[in-house]
């Protein structure tokens, strides 16, 4: 059995799971969320928030986890779940990246990089800038269309109330990746071909960032998780299930910690990569 840990992006915090946290449920493995630091309407301490505080507390909660973690990232998430398996690799399974960032192997950059680099995206449109505290914004006028325009329009009213502003900090923060801390954990890609915010030519282009060895695809907004539960569980599901140190894990009934030593020979973190678009599920 694994667990998922799932990371929200930016604006957010961890209740935007709630639609996708009991499709996944389902499926027998547990499930876990965390809110990152100062994702909350009144935080005010924004010069404290890190990338790297942001990792910590990733790498804090899968340490507290007994099976093997899979790490989902969402949008900004990419790059929290980059730093955290740079950090700390014997900690997760597998990261899936979900219309994230992800950063290149042995070039610095940070994530204000990754989005000027996309020509395509309209996320401009929806944001400004406190200069004063350092945090990032929201034109509530354009989030509905940016973030939600497929999704339920009950849905994306309550994903909309509970955005918040977000610090600057981790946007510009540096991160360096290598092929023993990031480039040693097994990875898949869900793009999301109608996302609005990382146009789906940038998040091919990452794609070549580092490893996958899967790429599926969803025909969805920014917000597969509230536009598409059902689907983005079956995909997260299937990545476990395919999995073969997972699979040997159901087996054997073996323990977490000894198949994480077996990071350095997963045949997935050298696999070339596979495209997986299968026909829409009807449940998990």
């Amino acid at each position: 059995m694994a667990a998922y840990l799932l990371v929200h992006g930016a604006w957010h915090d961890e209740r935007c799971w709630d639609r996708l946290t009991p499709h996944l449920a389902a499926t027998g493995h547990h499930v876990h969320t965390l809110t990152l630091p100062g994702h909350w309407h009144k935080s005010r301490f924004s010069y404290q928030i890190s990338l790297r505080s942001y990792a910590q507390a990733v790498c804090d909660a899968a340490a507290q986890i007994a099976e093997p973690v899979i790490l989902v990232g969402h949008s900004m998430g990419g790059m929290v779940i980059s730093a955290a398996a740079q950090a700390k690799p014997h900690l997760f399974q597998h990261l899936v990246y979900l219309t994230g960032y992800v950063p290149p192997l042995y070039r610095p950059t940070h994530l204000r990089n990754l989005v000027l680099e996309d020509k395509g995206t309209e996320l401009w449109r929806g944001v400004w800038t406190d200069w004063l505290r350092f945090r990032i914004h929201l034109h509530p006028e354009h989030t509905m269309d940016l973030f939600y325009h497929d999704c339920p329009e009950e849905v994306a009213t309550l994903a909309q109330s509970r955005l918040c502003s977000q610090a600057g900090r981790p946007l510009v923060d540096l991160i360096w990746a290598t092929s023993k801390g990031l480039g040693a954990v097994p990875k898949t890609y869900i793009e999301c071909l109608r996302d609005k915010v990382i146009s789906i030519g940038h998040q091919r282009k990452m794609q070549t960032h580092a490893e996958f060895s899967r790429v599926m695809t969803l025909d969805s907004s920014h917000s597969p998780f509230l536009s598409q539960p059902e689907q983005t569980a079956a995909y997260l599901y299937e990545i476990a299930r395919a999995d073969p140190v997972l699979a040997l894990e159901t087996d054997t009934g073996a323990q977490a910690p000894s198949l994480r030593k077996k990071r350095a020979t997963h045949p997935l973190a050298v696999a070339k990569t596979e495209r997986y678009n299968p026909a829409p599920a009807v449940g998990v």
